[in-house]
């Protein structure tokens, strides 16, 4: 995560370009919608997790490539774009390592030592998902390889790989995004003649038999490549967050609808569009493992928001929304791992029952679940305030 005690303030000043302003301005600056955008992620996050203890469906995308039974579109819309929350994780977390190393060197970290760091902070991390899944989750029965443990595992070959020249990290960074689909067609999931351990672990879904896993660990290393890339071009000054990423945006967009649409015989697409199905089947794709055309349209819209964010910093920044989005970014691992803990413990409290009885809102599940989550919100940022302090004043919060 981000250690910038400056990144709100700087959130309150334009983003000109690198050209206008000193490198360590420049990165300041960036670090204000970038933040932010995580900040989102966090927020969509803990929508999304808390609709299954508020018994409310958000189901709009599929799991091994089995066709979802679709709810309300209230229901569809949210889960549409709380399924943005996992892209934006997961690239963003490439690109704080690549802010977190350009600090550490300043302090005279060598190399080594920022490399051990992130191989520490990697191997606690797999731990944690596991107390995740046990205490939050309430899986106890089997260890589940979810989404913490495919960020383990990112960060330890990220820790390693960032060694090597930017533009090899770079060129990895695509052909994992594009090879992925044929590591799945390579190595299918079939439960009568099952891969072994490791495969399955790397490649594929699978939530039958043993090994579980929810998140594949290849399956979004390219975006985290890809978020170390684009953070080392940003802090170094080469390139700055503008306009013009919006056609980069449309064009990932335009890829997407090719794909989706099967003009390219649906490559890296595990639930093809049917054509004459209604034309929201079109937009609920395969989350895991995650299919090209998944990656690719959450991509384009993620990539929408950081130009918008970027565009209105200063003026978000200086409103309360701005301090919240940027308090959960900039401890997004904390919360991660904290709101998943509290969920479970207010289940136990109210026993399964709403917070806010049904009838309050109309019986509307939606205002509910909307209301639920920014009472529990209004706990927990402070609580992520407060542990963002305590990081700066002991450094052995930085590993979470």
């Amino acid at each position: 995560m981000t250690n910038v005690p400056d990144a709100i303030a700087a959130g309150t000043q334009p983003l000109v370009a690198a050209s206008e302003r000193p490198v360590g301005a420049v990165a300041s600056a960036r670090l204000a919608a970038i933040d932010m955008l995580r900040g989102v992620a966090m927020l969509l996050m803990a929508l999304d997790h808390w609709a299954p203890f508020a018994r409310i469906e958000l189901v709009a995308e599929s799991y091994g490539g089995v066709r979802p039974t679709l709810g309300n579109a209230g229901q569809i819309f949210i889960g549409l774009i709380t399924n943005l929350s996992s892209g934006i994780f997961f690239m963003f977390a490439g690109t704080s390592i690549a802010f977190f190393e350009r600090s550490r060197r300043k302090r005279g970290w060598t190399e080594w030592h920022i490399t051990r760091f992130l191989l520490i902070r990697a191997a606690l991390i797999l731990v944690l998902d596991q107390v995740v899944n046990r205490f939050g989750y309430s899986i106890k029965d089997y260890f589940l390889f979810e989404v913490l443990s495919a960020i383990a595992f990112n960060l330890a070959v990220l820790a390693i790989a960032r060694l090597l020249p930017l533009r090899v990290i770079a060129v990895s960074a695509v052909a994992l995004f594009l090879g992925y689909p044929l590591l799945v067609m390579l190595f299918p999931h079939d439960p009568q003649n099952p891969l072994s351990t490791l495969t399955t672990i790397l490649f594929q879904y699978q939530r039958d038999s043993a090994p579980y896993v929810q998140n594949p660990f290849i399956a979004r290393l390219s975006l985290v490549f890809g978020g170390y890339v684009v953070g080392r071009l940003l802090d170094s000054g080469k390139i700055t967050i503008s306009v013009r990423w919006l056609w980069v945006a449309l064009a990932i967009f335009v890829a997407w609808l090719v794909l989706r649409l099967g003009l390219l015989q649906g490559y890296g697409d595990y639930l093809p569009y049917e054509p004459g199905a209604p034309w929201i089947n079109l937009l609920v794709d395969n989350k895991q493992p995650p299919s090209l055309t998944f990656l690719l349209f959450n991509l384009s819209v993620s990539l929408m928001l950081l130009v918008g964010l970027n565009a209105f910093a200063g003026r978000i920044a200086r409103s309360g929304i701005g301090w919240v989005l940027t308090v959960l970014g900039q401890t997004s691992l904390f919360f991660f791992v904290a709101h998943l803990l509290f969920y479970r413990v207010l289940e136990h409290i109210f026993r399964g029952r709403p917070i806010i009885a049904p009838e309050w809102v109309g019986n509307s599940d939606i205002l509910r679940l909307m209301i639920e989550c920014t009472l529990i919100m209004a706990i927990m940022v402070p609580v992520c305030a407060v542990y963002r302090r305590l990081r700066r004043k002991y450094s052995i919060l930085s590993y979470l």
